[in-house]
């Protein structure tokens, strides 16, 4: 494990209980910001570990000339770990919320970019907690509705459709109170949702029909709070569902707790829109219901098998930069890499396709060869390998053509032969211990 450099004065390093094969990092300039000079913050994404000697691919001279400065005093903050796609989506929020790209407190020169959308569960649950205790949001507040004008088209998160028993509890504290005042029923305006557009409840069904089924009938004026299209319009229709489900009837009306399958279909959706199952927003939905360690193990379980029906693999990518397989190559680059002590003549390294850079190695090669003339590197080795499908084909069809090009050009004049070898790519799911592997 190398240390950090010692410009880094400060840092916040959580442990990572999952052994994750990347993470989100930000570095803040403490003396910049004391003074309030701009910029003085960065953020980026490494695939690797915050301690193997990796610090930043920033491209921007501010940046690498404030952080190489000996004077310099920086904070280090790992914010977030997990797979590399969910990473790149972690890091692409981070950048867009920031606006980085025109923000004078960034020296990031961009916003990232990232296919995997990550839907905002802590802010859902907090609009939908406002809600529930205000009965109002950002201005808007509650009117009445005759029952008989409630939009049709209706939201229905759970799985079943009515619990009867659920709606008898509702309608007899309706006919009890001779009101519909203790309901609430939320409607998104103007929503395009699952390729359709309408006005739509989110929940609220069980308090619909029985209202309709009460004394009052659909004659009854129901509470209603409608949320103008510019409140939801930037929502996804994932954050629509999650919305839904944390929204909960106010206390006088009787609560029909969401379910465990429930929640376990949301979190299987969020994992099929690209997130890990170890995603902080995996973990903020299972917080927000309160769940027991054996609660949030069967939902885990329940969502896991459901992911698995939709999207079947008996395979997984092997990650050689991570756990036993990270230790395995390391072990082998130690006996044969002319840097520990060998007189074999190879320069060996491991990398991943998704994030090559050679240029250091290089560097190193050469100025290696200028100072060790009895020990010349004459053999240049590379450990590859692939973490999905779609980095294997951006390799093959992009990246591999033009590298070999370039090492060739940098390498051969000086003798010095250059080898690929690519790792196993993938091994069977097979159970170990009771944990798949």
């Amino acid at each position: 494990m190398q240390q950090l450099p010692e410009q880094i004065k400060t840092h916040n390093i959580p442990y990572d209980s999952t052994n994750a094969e990347a993470f989100v990092y930000k570095f803040t300039n403490l003396i910049k910001k004391k003074l309030k000079q701009f910029p003085y913050i960065y953020g980026g994404y490494h695939l690797g570990k915050p301690y193997d000697g990796y610090m930043t691919s920033s491209k921007n001279p501010e940046f690498h000339k404030d952080f190489m400065d000996p004077n310099s005093e920086w904070h280090y903050e790992v914010i977030a770990y997990g797979s590399q796609n969910y990473i790149k989506a972690v890091e692409h929020n981070l950048l867009k919320d920031n606006n980085a790209k025109d923000n004078p407190e960034w020296y990031n020169n961009h916003n990232g970019g990232s296919s995997t959308i990550i839907p905002r569960v802590k802010l859902m649950g907090a609009i939908a907690t406002e809600i529930t205790k205000t009965k109002s949001y950002q201005g808007v507040v509650t009117t009445y509705t005759r029952v008989s004008d409630l939009p049709v088209k209706r939201l229905q998160i759970r799985k079943f459709t009515l619990d009867p028993t659920h709606v008898k509890k509702i309608r007899d504290r309706i006919n009890d109170k001779n009101s519909l005042e203790q309901l609430l029923t939320v409607i998104l305006e103007n929503r395009y949702y699952r390729g359709q557009t309408a006005d739509l409840i989110a929940d609220g069904n069980h308090s619909i029909n029985a209202a309709e089924t009460s004394n009052f009938g659909k004659q009854g004026l129901m509470p209603t709070l409608v949320l103008p299209e510019s409140v939801h319009k930037d929502w996804t229709d994932e954050e629509v569902d999650i919305f839904a489900m944390m929204l909960n009837p106010r206390e006088e009306n009787p609560r029909l707790e969401t379910d465990l399958p429930t929640i376990a279909k949301s979190i299987c959706n969020m994992r099929l829109n690209g997130l890990d199952s170890n995603s902080k927003e995996i973990q903020d939905l299972k917080d927000f219901y309160k769940l027991t360690t054996g609660e949030k193990s069967k939902v885990s379980k329940l969502a896991n098998d459901m992911y698995k029906e939709i999207r079947p693999d008996n395979t997984t990518w092997i990650n050689w930069g991570a756990g036993a397989e990270k230790k395995q190559i390391e072990e082998i680059i130690s006996k044969e890499c002319v840097t520990k002590g060998n007189e074999t003549g190879i320069f060996a390294k491991c990398y991943s396709t998704a994030k090559w850079n050679i240029h250091n190695d290089l560097v190193f090669i050469l100025a290696w060869n200028r100072d060790h003339a009895t020990n010349k590197i004459t053999h240049y080795k590379n450990y590859l390998y692939h973490t999905d499908e779609d980095y294997k084909k951006t390799w093959k069809n992009k990246w591999l053509k033009d590298n070999e090009y370039f090492i060739g050009k940098i390498l051969k004049p000086h003798g010095i032969k250059i080898e690929w070898t690519y790792l196993p790519e993938k091994r069977d799911n097979v159970l170990k211990g009771g944990k798949i592997i």
